[in-house]
C-alpha cells in the first residue's frame, strides 16, 4: 500500500515509521528497500484486502494522476459493512480501478455489484496481448459515432472474452497516449469493436466529475461527445 495513517494523517512510507491501516486499524510497517517501492505492509502477513493486488509501477502512475485524497480510498457497503480499498475514488463517487493481473469473470462481477458505479482501467501489455490486439485491426473505423474499429482477436489470452460481458466501462491501457475502450464482442468469431479515447480525456472528466467522452468523426474533423458512464457497453452512446 501507498498511504498509512500516521497520527490520522494520510502518509507515505518512510524509514523507520509506523502506522496504522485506514480499514482494519492494524498496525502497519514501512518498507522502504533499495529494490522494491517504499510502501506499507501490514505487520501480520495477511492482508485485509483480499482484492488488493501488488502494486506496480503502472498502478503507482496511474494514481498518480489523481489528487493524493483519492487514492486507496476505503469503500464501504453501508448495508453490510463490507471494506475494500478503491484504487481511486473520486469527489463524485467514481471507483476507478486499475486492473494488472488477470482477474476471474465471477470476481470481476463481484467488485462491479460492490462499487456500482467505476470504471476499469486494465493493462494490456502482459504477454503478447498487445500484439495481437492491434494485429488485425481494421484500417478505417467501422463506425463513427463514437469512432471504432474492428479487430480479430488471435491470442488464446482471454483477454476480450473475461470483460466484454462487463456492466462498467472497461478501458484497456497499452501505454501510450489513447486507451481503448471494449465495446461489441462476439466470442464465436472473436470479432470486437474498440473505441480510442485519449488518456487526458479520460482523466480530465474522472477529474470533474463528468461522463466520459468518446470520440468520434463528422466530416473528416475528429470531435468529442458526451456519453453516459455505465451505459450500454454494447453500444456506447
Amino acid at each position: 500500500m501507498r498511504f498509512a495513517l500516521v497520527d490520522g494523517t494520510k502518509t507515505d512510507p518512510q524509514p523507520g515509521l509506523r502506522g496504522t491501516c485506514p480499514s482494519c486499524e492494524s498496525a502497519m510497517i514501512a518498507k522502504c528497500g533499495r529494490v522494491v517501492a517504499w510502501h506499507w505492509a501490514h505487520k501480520s502477513s495477511r492482508h485485509c484486502d483480499r482484492w488488493w493486488e501488488s502494486e506496480t509501477d503502472w498502478h503507482r502512475e496511474w494514481k498518480a494522476r489523481f489528487p493524493r485524497a483519492w487514492r486507496e480510498v476505503v469503500h464501504v457497503d453501508d448495508r453490510t459493512g463490507e471494506r475494500h480499498f478503491a484504487d481511486v475514488k473520486t469527489a463524485a463517487n467514481l471507483v476507478v480501478e486499475f486492473q494488472h493481473s488477470p482477474i476471474k469473470p465471477e470476481e470481476r462481477r463481484v467488485r462491479e455489484a460492490f462499487y456500482k458505479e467505476m470504471i476499469w482501467i486494465v493493462d494490456g501489455t502482459r504477454g503478447l496481448d498487445k500484439s495481437y490486439f492491434f494485429l488485425d485491426s481494421s484500417q478505417e473505423p467501422v463506425v463513427r459515432k463514437p469512432l471504432g474499429y474492428a479487430i480479430r482477436w488471435w491470442s488464446r489470452s482471454r483477454l476480450l472474452h473475461n470483460w466484454y460481458e462487463s456492466r462498467v466501462p472497461v478501458f484497456f491501457d497499452f501505454r501510450e497516449d489513447t486507451l481503448w475502450r471494449l465495446g461489441q464482442f462476439n466470442p464465436e468469431t472473436k470479432i470486437a469493436v474498440v473505441y480510442p479515447v485519449p488518456v487526458e480525456l479520460v482523466v480530465e472528466d474522472c477529474m470533474h466529475g463528468r461522463a466520459i467522452r468518446a470520440v468520434y468523426t463528422e466530416q473528416g474533423e475528429a470531435k468529442a461527445i458526451s456519453e453516459k458512464n455505465g451505459g450500454s457497453r454494447s453500444d456506447p452512446k
